[in-house]
């Protein structure tokens, strides 16, 4: 690790209940296939391209239990080879699936993505659809509702993403979860994971006014709040997080990431600013911030006391460092998962994050 500011040990949350029976995380949204487009000249490669298992909550999901946080994915994948191949990396995982569903008619999404010139990768077009759209903007709204319910007791987090928001059915679903899940008391958590795409918009394209207008009620309900710094500016008119945090009524934790791999945060009526646990840019950039979000839920259920605000003239229940210490973890997890090709494979466990930030 090449940051020479961390220097102490990390030190390791238990959770007091660690059963996959129990999810403390709820992730709902689109699980789907990566597929890299090579550039016309890698031949070789790109006879070859793989398929990466992904979707921003799916993806969450799986970094969530990897780290050792029970979680559990929601949604609808279809009832194909690939909604299959998802299901057996869930098992393997010990993510829960109760409340997935499975579509006989629409195919699961696959996303094909090209890399741009700087290296970031963006979404180039959708592949499967048979004239019925995909499985996860499908989700029958009632059944997911319903099989949710018994997922609501042990669980801490509900994780939800602009992508929800698309279809009518899937909006539906969203409204309904966020219903029972505020109901219960969970926190939730929106990672802004803006893809134009899934709006028919250009690859390059900001919100429109319309995904504004849907996006807002979404916003002034979640806990937590994580976004690039281009979602920052796009979606807020801010980059910075105490604004962003300010301007909402339920006044939710915010961070901030930089393409440089900053962290500008305000969480626990704190604020601050992260520096990269590395120095270079992730070379695969496809999971990483997926990754960060994973670390951080499963670092708040271990440690729910770091959102609280401290009283008036008091640190309150614990100060700066211990949040310091769960942003660098987090960041130190999404390092990681940029040295290597696909979302979820190279998510790392605990005892490999702890080596790469002692090292």
């Amino acid at each position: 690790m090449s940051n020479a500011t961390t220097t102490k040990p990390i030190t390791i949350h238990p959770l007091i209940v660690d059963s996959h029976d129990h999810p403390r995380v709820l992730c709902f949204g689109e699980a789907l296939m990566h597929r890299i487009n090579r550039p016309e000249a890698d031949t070789e490669n790109k006879a070859n391209t793989p398929d990466h298992p992904g979707g921003a909550p799916a993806s969450v999901a799986c970094g969530v239990t990897r780290l050792g946080t029970p979680a559990s994915v929601l949604g609808r994948i279809g009832d194909d080879p690939l909604g299959r191949q998802l299901l057996k990396l869930f098992e393997r995982r010990q993510v829960s699936t109760p409340a997935l569903q499975t579509d006989p008619k629409r195919p699961t999404r696959v996303a094909l993505l090209k890399r741009k010139p700087g290296g970031d990768l963006c979404l180039d077009d959708f592949l499967g659809d048979l004239g019925q759209g995909f499985a996860d903007s499908a989700v029958v709204p009632a059944t997911l509702a319903e099989s949710v319910k018994p997922l609501l007791g042990e669980a801490r987090w509900l994780l939800v993403s602009t992508n929800a928001l698309v279809s009518g059915p899937s909006a539906m679903a969203l409204d309904l979860l966020l219903k029972r899940a505020t109901a219960q008391g969970l926190g939730i958590a929106l990672e802004i994971d803006w893809c134009p795409g899934f709006w028919g918009l250009a690859p390059d394209a900001g919100p429109s006014a319309e995904v504004l207008r849907r996006f807002r009620p979404l916003a002034e309900k979640a806990t937590l709040i994580l976004a690039s710094a281009e979602e920052a500016e796009g979606f807020f008119g801010s980059t910075d997080p105490t604004t962003i945090h300010g301007a909402l009524a339920k006044r939710p934790a915010v961070l901030v990431t930089g393409r440089e791999g900053t962290v500008r945060w305000c969480l626990g009526g704190r604020q601050g600013t992260l520096s990269p646990v590395e120095e270079s840019a992730p070379s695969h950039p496809l999971g990483v911030r997926e990754a960060f979000t994973a670390a951080l839920l499963d670092g708040l259920c271990r440690r729910p006391e770091l959102l609280e605000a401290p009283a008036p003239g008091g640190d309150g229940v614990t100060g700066p460092g211990p949040i310091e210490d769960l942003l660098r973890f987090a960041s130190a997890c999404g390092a990681l998962v940029g040295r290597t090709e696909g979302a979820i494979e190279p998510q790392p466990g605990r005892e490999a994050v702890k080596a790469f930030l002692n090292a």
